[in-house]
C-alpha cells in the first residue's frame, strides 16, 4: 500500500501499482475535463496509463469549468 497527499488536503492511501488513470476512475473523475500535476509537474493526458502513483506523491487535479 502507498499513501499520496490528493488535492493538498486529503491523505488517501492507494494499492501499490495504482496508476494514474486507475486512481482518476476511483475517484470517479474524468480525465478529459482534468488536468493532474504530480510533485508540482503537469503530466500529459497520453501517459495516465502509464504513471504509476508511488508513496508519498502530492497529487493535485484540476477541474476544467466553462462559462462566463
Amino acid at each position: 500500500m502507498a499513501q499520496i497527499t490528493f488535492n493538498q488536503e486529503h491523505k488517501l492511501t492507494i494499492k501499490d501499482g495504482t496508476t494514474l488513470s486507475e486512481f482518476l476512475k476511483e475517484q470517479q473523475l474524468l480525465k478529459e475535463g482534468v488536468a493532474v500535476a504530480i510533485d508540482e509537474d503537469i503530466i500529459k493526458k497520453d501517459t495516465y496509463d502509464n504513471v504509476i502513483l508511488k508513496d508519498g506523491m502530492n497529487v493535485d487535479v484540476y477541474n476544467m469549468v466553462s462559462g462566463g
